[in-house]
This record gives C-alpha cells, sequence and structure tokens, in this order.
C-alpha cells in the first residue's frame, strides 16, 4: 500500500493553544507525581513500562477512530528523530528532579522559546531582531540567578533542565517543519515505540552487566513494584498520552511563537506544585530568575 502524503494543517490557533494549557497543565500534575514517587526506580524501567503500558491504548485509539490510516509516518525518519529528541529532554528532565526544587527546575526548563527561537533563526531563517536578542539575554540573566553560580550551587543536575531545554526546543521546531502534515497520534506511537526499544535495551544492558548503580538516575537494577507503583505507571501513561498528542496538536494547530508563549502554564503550574505540595519558598533571586526568564519568552515570541 502506497504512503499518502501529509497535507499541512490550517492553523486553528484558539485550538492549539488550549490544547496547549490543558497538555501543560496534565504535564505538570504528572512531573510532580514523579518527584514524589519515583525517584527510587531507575528511568529506564519507567520509560520502558510506562511506554508499555501507553502503546497499546495508543493503538485501539488510532484503530477506533483512525481505521484505515496507517500506522506509521508518513517520513519515519523525521518522526523517528522527534522522538528521539523529545525522549532525551524528558529523561534528563526527569533525572533532575528528584535533586531540585520543583520550581527551579521548570524555570531553567523553560528556556525553551528562547532556543525556538534560535533554532528558527537557524533552520526556518526566522529574523531574531534587536528585541528578540533583548530577550534571549534577559532569559539567560533569569537562568544565572536561578542556578546562583556565585554560591557554588551549579552542578550536573541543576544544568540537566537546560540541555532538556535544548532538546525540547529542536523538536518542537522539527515538528512545526517537517511533521506538520503527520497524525498527531501516530507522532505518539513512534515515540512510545523508541522508547520502549531504548528502554528495554538500557535495562537488558544493565542486566547482562549485573551493575549495582545508584537507581536514581537513567540506568539501573530493575525493582519490584506493586499494585500501587502499577497504578501510578498506568496513570503517568495516560499523562504520557495526554502530554505526546497534546503537544503535537498544539504544535501543528499554531505557529510556534505562539504556542510557546502559552506553553509558560507550566512553569505557573510548576511554582503552584512547588509551593503546595514540596513547602518550597523562593528567595528574591529565584522570583526575579523566575520573572526575567517569562519576561524573555514573551519578547521573544512578541517581536
Amino acid at each position: 500500500m502506497s504512503i499518502t502524503q501529509p497535507v499541512p494543517k490550517v492553523d486553528r490557533v484558539g485550538i492549539a493553544v488550549a490544547a496547549m494549557v490543558f497538555t501543560d497543565l496534565t504535564l505538570s500534575i504528572a512531573d510532580a507525581i514523579i518527584k514524589m514517587s519515583i525517584s527510587n526506580m531507575p528511568l529506564s524501567q519507567f520509560i520502558f513500562l510506562r511506554s508499555c503500558v501507553t502503546l497499546p491504548l495508543l493503538i485501539l485509539i488510532l484503530k477506533w477512530r483512525f481505521p484505515k490510516i496507517l500506522l506509521r509516518p508518513a517520513y519515519p525518519g523525521w518522526a523517528i528523530l522527534r522522538s528521539c529528541l523529545l525522549l532525551c529532554s524528558l529523561l534528563l528532565y526527569y533525572a533532575s528532579l528528584p535533586h531540585l526544587d520543583f520550581s527551579m527546575a521548570a524555570a531553567i526548563y523553560y528556556t525553551i522559546p528562547l532556543f525556538i527561537t534560535l533554532f528558527a533563526a537557524v533552520w526556518i531563517k526566522e529574523p531574531v531582531g534587536l528585541k528578540g536578542w533583548i530577550g534571549v539575554a534577559f532569559g539567560f540573566i533569569g537562568v544565572l540567578l536561578m542556578l546562583k553560580p556565585d554560591a557554588g550551587d551549579v552542578n550536573v543536575y541543576a544544568l540537566m533542565p537546560l540541555a532538556a531545554a535544548i532538546l525540547y526546543a529542536l523538536g518542537m521546531v522539527l515538528t512545526r517543519t517537517k511533521s506538520r502534515g503527520e497524525n498527531p497520534f501516530v507522532l505518539a506511537l513512534t515515540f512510545n515505540l523508541i522508547a520502549i526499544m531504548l528502554g528495554g535495551a538500557a535495562s537488558l544492558a544493565t542486566m547482562i552487566a549485573g551493575s549495582g548503580g545508584d537507581p536514581s538516575l537513567f540506568m539501573g537494577d530493575w525493582i519490584a513494584i506493586g499494585i500501587t507503583q502499577w497504578g501510578m505507571i498506568v496513570l503517568l501513561s495516560l499523562t504520557m498520552l495526554i502530554g505526546s498528542v497534546g503537544t503535537a496538536i498544539a504544535y501543528q494547530l499554531g505557529p510556534s511563537s505562539v504556542i510557546s508563549t502559552w506553553d509558560f502554564s507550566y512553569l505557573a503550574f510548576a511554582v503552584m506544585w512547588g509551593v503546595v505540595l514540596f513547602s518550597e519558598r523562593l528567595d528574591i533571586a529565584s522570583v526575579l530568575g523566575i520573572a526575567l526568564i517569562a519576561l524573555a519568552g514573551v519578547i521573544v515570541v512578541r517581536r
């Protein structure tokens, strides 16, 4: 059977914005749960199990909602590259959560619009302009205030959300430019297949090597999980499904610059959960850093 060429979607900004805000709310709740509950589980095990639960759900949805659509993307190479970028971004962000305040990790992670602006300028030849460069400068000043390098607080965990932001921004620009016409459920299916393969390979390598390393990082010995942990994985699988599809829909139906503005809702939700769930108290430098990062995002997407 021949593959039908994807047809670019017409922008529907209202739907795209609503999808982005709802997705961010769902993902912020999921990330708070991850910070609270599974910090002792190797990420390779968590990603593998969560995707194993999500994958059949996606296939059922595709067979029910889109019975005639192919389960492979029209351009598998771009879809696989996009999935790898997003998966690596998630792994870095998840690995940082047990070691950082939730609000701090989220603020550093939400330098995403700055990197989207830079990558769009290089990739799509979109002009940045004076306002754009001012926004980028404000954003990175905000990051420095959050990291507090003079206080000696910078470590590998604090840099992980920044690396995750770079990879996420690359994935979103790729979604807009190379995967815009793909069915978002097919993109999510590709992402979960990649997660199962990489998570399974990492777990198998650990088992063969007999590693006794720190299970809070990317790899480690599998741990036994009970009913409560399985229930949590199922819940997080549903949020992963919403996140994968919702993000794809938002960036397919709306310009990256507009959707990136509303993507800051995750930062607001994360600060709220940090205060309510983790009793985090932001100092003046951190509040100013978050404000500068948010202002920078608004500047670069409204320039």
